[in-house]
């Protein structure tokens, strides 16, 4: 595909971005393709004190022309016991739920989320499955390393994620509690946009804003059929007020 105009602020983003995710990371890896800017893989290591916690998983991120306001899409590639294989993932920070994503999220804090919820119990969330014993996520994580991607120049898992100390995901800022988790019961829903999102959303965009931090560290996990918080829609207007007066 032609060269992508460098001069475009989705451009800036997207490569402040990659610059910002080429730092040693332990436990997530994450990089544009060769020849597509908006096509991510990334390997994220299991959660800690969890049948994944010995896994490296591998997955694809596809990035919208106008990212950062709309948000990106997440698949895995390979067998977790956790989702599905190839299918995308519902997550209010996934394009199933563009009205709830903010652009001051990016690509980083997005998959700090996702290992997260790697931990909570599926609850008929599309793309995840229930039912797996924890041995049999126990024997696909010991497996996972060896995982090879075409896509990546055919490296194992362990040789694209960086093994270093330094550096972490516990040490990156954490998403909002509004970022959860869609089961099936939620797949409807309020499809507006708030005003303040949208002035947040070209902020970020002209300033190529790629992450942000926020107070709250508990994220919320919402069960089948459970109708959405009002305090979740409070706060997601607050950040993003926040967002907008930090970059005046």
């Amino acid at each position: 595909m032609p060269p992508p105009n460098k001069g475009t602020p989705t451009v800036r983003r997207i490569l402040k971005e990659a610059k910002e995710m080429s730092q040693p990371d332990k436990d997530i890896f994450a990089a544009p393709i060769d020849d597509n800017l908006f096509e991510w893989h990334f390997i994220i290591r299991g959660p800690p004190s969890s049948a994944y916690e010995e896994g490296y998983y591998h997955g694809r991120i596809n990035l919208p022309s106008n990212y950062p306001l709309a948000p990106p899409s997440f698949r895995f590639l390979q067998d977790s016991g956790r989702f599905d294989v190839n299918r995308e993932i519902c997550l209010s920070i996934s394009n199933f739920h563009a009205e709830e994503w903010l652009p001051a999220w990016g690509i980083r804090t997005a998959l700090v989320a996702l290992r997260s919820f790697m931990a909570t119990d599926a609850n008929g969330a599309v793309g995840s499955i229930d039912g797996v014993p924890d041995e049999t996520k126990r024997e696909i994580a010991r497996k996972s390393r060896e995982f090879k991607c075409s896509t990546c120049s055919g490296k194992r898992n362990d040789e694209l994620l960086c093994a270093t100390t330094e550096g972490g995901s516990t040490k990156e800022p954490q998403l909002e509690a509004s970022i959860v988790y869609k089961s099936v019961g939620q797949q409807s829903g309020d499809k507006s946009t708030d005003k303040s999102k949208v002035a947040a959303a070209k902020q970020g965009e002209a300033q190529g804003n790629g992450s942000a931090i926020f107070s709250a560290q508990q994220i919320q996990h919402t069960s089948r059929g459970t109708c959405r918080h009002k305090l979740v829609v409070i706060i997601s207007v607050l950040v993003a007020i926040w967002a907008v007066i930090s970059l005046l």
